[in-house]
């Protein structure tokens, strides 16, 4: 996909089918990245990923495929990648200490102890125990296993914990064997490097193969003759503020098949009609009336394998509730096919198709090559995912033509498909307890036939793993990119600086492809302590509870029909010289297209004006769906939930963080669900009367020139209309907080850890910032990931340093206290200098990946909004992160 876009993105994706729930396809993936011909070191992946600018590296497995994927902005970098990528997937060594250390192997509790008891370790087996351990990943795998269970989705591609120590290094090879051949791949390149160098590259690894016809097709499912039902258990929810509603249940439909372009894009729209906001029919008879706290995670239209589906789930149910939710969801669709949906709504999620067109944000190549990936996956026309305007076009021709049709498609493919499957779950005394005895009761089967023979065999592996991840390696075989090929010269952005009613203004004037960009700060330091826990629910409800005359429904459809929504958030930041020298402030940011601006500020000013603040029962559902949906994101975002805790210990910022989208926050809400709506309302009236007016408000606008005078117009009249006098946004200087030792535990429901140790250092400015950063860079490479994930089997962990701290952390842990000991053994590994002036070097590439990452044009200009970081102060640190040695 040819593209004057300097981002350029590669990917090679194979079809991957596998045949039990051992996890092949997904330890092979990890395994491939472990040394290739070429780069016969240890883990050339992650090697690269320090000596290299790339703005995404990784590897992933899906249903039925698996995809490793990057993107660069250096040209030379892009070849460096692509030639390890390659030789990764199709001449890996594929050792059998990678299968060991990746998959999954006994080993004795204490290695050190050879008469400690041998248990199961490995990477991906803690990862999925760590996955599988989320009750509602586990409902979405269980859903999809029995949707389909003719073929691969019967099975686990990830891998089922239980049954990962099934695969042996033979069938892991012979899987690769199979399907990491060309004939069974996809390949995708985008940017602005020319075709013919792609070609030239491949070329070099492709013509050694012939082409062959492998059978790794999905088969059509075979169609159900009537509905089917199924039930399973989980784990209780120690945080479930309520233990009577931890039931989950789901209806299912299976769809068209994916290659089928006009029947997905009508799906996906009725998908969206059906569940999102508050005007969708669902969230009216299910979400509205208070029978569950919010959807689950499987709702929604699906069209990541072969067969789409459509699935409705709740969450947070009473197990007496199923067969009443299952008989709601019938008569919703009921009453969709004989009322069907407003013009205005259908309106709106057209336009957000086009506005998502033209809007771009992050990796733009790396999106579009993502969500290819499934399609073309069983596509032999790939390009026809692309023409998104012709379908669109069909789309609105057709219901110009019939303006019954989406009824007849719910009535299709809901009312009259007998493919379908109602799943519910309900938790299980003792469970978690079960689960480990299933493990015990797998190691011990594992070890009970052993030979003394054999146990020394496994020692020895064990002690040759141990010490070849000890061994320093030399790495010179794989490509790099030196500091030196990295200009210190710094471009900025050109702003200009403008006063609308005395509101200070910046406008970057860039091509932002028809879209207009509207950010506000506002000053909440004034908001008093005893508040401060309700502003992320405040920000977070402004744009949900409707405004002036539009009752909240009305509201969010207006928002949809002419802007990409409306969102506000906490914004905390300190000072770039002064740690205590605090912002703390409301972010407000919507964009449009340009031809809907005044629609835009007429729905910021409706909201400023009159916010509607009496409907409770309102405020209560946002809060049981906001409570519903933080929890189920612990289980992926555990590490950075601890990391907050621990840098609230020794740093401001990072202390008022924990307060807005910490622990403390998910606590809090927790709280909060189970409470009146009154309190929560009156909490509110009190926020807007402090927060509502331009009172040390600043705003931000990006556009392109010829929309720019009517930007500037839009955003003077509305800021003209609110009350208040503007004063400059300015810090506020923190006097109370102190630097504590603290030492904190949350218990969660999960048989693996997320931990962190946090402390402080210096602001942005201080000289020592920069080599700080690059410390953490070399520090994770060299020291914790080798200690953490190849040896201690977690998935993750590292350190990053930055606002003040340093912070280490881990992620999907076996172990918890044992890791805070390698945090304190990696200081006395730094301090003693165990690391070259390569691994300097390669820790600056880590950084520069982040600070010369591209930025989209329509957030250009705003770190020095945001943070004040002006970009003399960024090309300082700049210069300072280049000239580490």
């Amino acid at each position: 996909m040819a593209c004057a876009d300097e981002n350029n993105a590669f990917s090679i994706n194979f079809r991957t089918t596998p045949m039990n729930s051992t996890g092949v396809a997904h330890i092979l993936e990890h395994t491939t990245l472990c040394g290739s011909k070429t780069f016969p070191v240890r883990d050339p992946f992650m090697k690269m990923l320090n000596r290299s600018l790339s703005t995404f590296m990784n590897a992933m497995t899906g249903p039925d495929y698996t995809l490793y994927p990057f993107s660069t902005c250096n040209h030379q970098d892009y070849l460096n990648l692509m030639n390890v990528y390659l030789d990764s997937v199709f001449n890996p060594l594929l050792r059998e200490q990678d299968f060991l250390q990746e998959g999954w192997r006994l080993e004795n509790d204490e290695l050190e102890d050879k008469t400690s008891p041998l248990i199961i370790k490995g990477v991906v087996f803690n990862e999925m125990k760590g996955a599988y351990s989320d009750s509602q990943q586990l409902f979405g795998q269980k859903l999809l296993n029995s949707m389909l269970p003719g073929h691969t989705y019967s099975y686990s591609s990830g891998g089922f914990p239980l049954n990962i120590p099934e695969l042996s290094w033979e069938e892991l090879k012979s899987f690769h064997a199979s399907h990491y051949h060309p004939s069974n791949s996809r390949i995708f390149t985008y940017g602005d490097i020319p075709l013919e160098t792609h070609l030239s590259t491949l070329d070099s690894y492709l013509d050694k193969f012939q082409y062959l016809n492998l059978n790794t097709a999905v088969p059509k499912e075979t169609r159900w003759l009537s509905p089917r039902s199924e039930k399973m258990t989980c784990a209780s929810d120690s945080m479930s503020p309520d233990p009577s509603k931890q039931s989950s249940v789901a209806v299912s439909y299976l769809l068209s098949d994916i290659t089928e372009l006009k029947e997905s894009f009508t799906m996906q729209v009725l998908g969206e009609l059906l569940t999102e906001g508050p005007s969708a029919p669902f969230y009216k008879s299910l979400i509205q009336t208070g029978i569950g706290a919010g959807f689950s995670p499987v709702t929604g239209y699906d069209n990541h394998i072969k067969e789409t589906t459509f699935t409705v789930g709740l969450q947070n149910i009473s197990s007496t509730d199923v067969n009443m939710i299952v008989e709601k969801i019938e008569n919703t669709f009921d009453q969709v096919i004989k009322e069907g949906f407003s013009q205005d709504r259908i309106d709106a999620v057209l336009h957000s198709y086009e506005l998502g067109l033209k809007h771009r944000s992050g990796n733009f190549g790396l999106n579009l090559i993502m969500n290819m990936t499934a399609y073309c996956n069983h596509s032999t026309e790939p390009l026809e995912y692309l023409r998104v305007n012709k379908i669109l076009e069909w789309f609105k021709a057709k219901l110009k033509e019939d303006n019954t049709y989406l009824q007849k498609k719910v009535k299709q493919y809901f009312k009259d498909n007998t493919h379908k499957l109602v799943l519910s779950m309900d938790p299980e005394a003792g469970f978690v307890e079960q689960e480990q005895r299933k493990f015990e009761d797998l190691e011990h089967k594992l070890r009970a036939n052993l030979t003394q023979e054999e146990k020394d065999e496994i020692r020895r592996k064990n002690l040759e793993l141990l010490e070849s991840q000890d061994m320093k390696e030399d790495a010179s075989c794989l490509p790099t990119l030196r500091v030196g090929d990295i200009s210190e010269e710094y471009t900025g952005t050109s702003l200009t600086h403008l006063s609308l009613a005395g509101v200070p203004t910046q406008l970057a004037i860039q091509p932002t492809n028809q879209v207009s960009y509207f950010r506000a700060l506002i000053n909440t330091s004034h908001v008093p302590l005893e508040l401060k826990p309700y502003l992320p629910l405040f920000s977070s409800f402004l744009s949900k509870l409707g405004a002036k005359d539009l009752n909240y429904e009305d509201l969010d459809t207006r928002i949809e029909l002419s802007t990409g929504g409306l969102g506000a958030s906490c914004h905390v930041t300190e000072s770039p010289d002064d740690l205590f020298s605090i912002t703390d402030s409301l972010l407000l940011s919507s964009h449009c297209l340009d031809r809907n601006i005044e629609k835009m500020f007429e729905l910021w000013s409706n909201i400023f004006e009159q916010i509607h603040l009496k409907d409770t029962n309102r405020v209560s559902t946002l809060v049981k769906m906001a409570a519903t949906s933080t929890s189920n994101g612990i289980a992926h975002s555990g590490h950075r939930y601890a990391m907050s805790c621990a840098a609230a210990a020794v740093n401001p910022v990072s202390a008022l963080t924990e307060i807005y989208s910490g622990m403390q926050h998910v606590n809090h809400l927790s709280k909060l669900s189970t409470q009146d709506g009154n309190i929560l309302m009156e909490k509110f009236r009190l926020l807007s009367e402090l927060l509502l007016n331009k009172n040390c408000m600043k705003v931000a606008l990006n556009t392109v020139p010829e929309t720019q005078d009517q930007l500037v117009r839009g955003a003077e009249n509305f800021v003209s209309a609110l009350s208040g006098t503007c004063s400059p946004l300015t810090c506020f200087k923190e006097e109370q907080f102190q630097v504590e030792e603290r030492k904190l535990h949350h218990v969660v429901p999960f048989p693996i850890n997320f931990t962190s140790q946090s402390l402080p250092t210096v602001h942005y400015t201080h000289p020592d910032s920069a080599p700080l950063r690059v410390l953490a860079a070399v520090m994770s490479s060299k020291y914790l990931h080798p200690e953490i994930r190849e040896k201690g089997g977690a998935y993750g962990g590292g350190a990053t340093a930055g606002s003040g701290t340093f912070t280490f952390y881990s992620y999907r842990d076996p172990k918890n206290l044992e890791t805070f000991s390698v945090y304190r053994k990696a200081g006395e590994w730094a301090a003693e200098g165990n690391f070259s002036d390569q691994d300097v070097e390669e820790g600056q590439l880590r950084i520069f990946q982040r600070l010369d990452e591209p930025v989209q044009p329509g957030y250009r200009g705003l770190r020095v909004f945001l943070s004040g970081v002006e970009d003399s102060i960024f090309k300082e640190h700049r210069i300072r992160e280049h000239g580490i040695s």
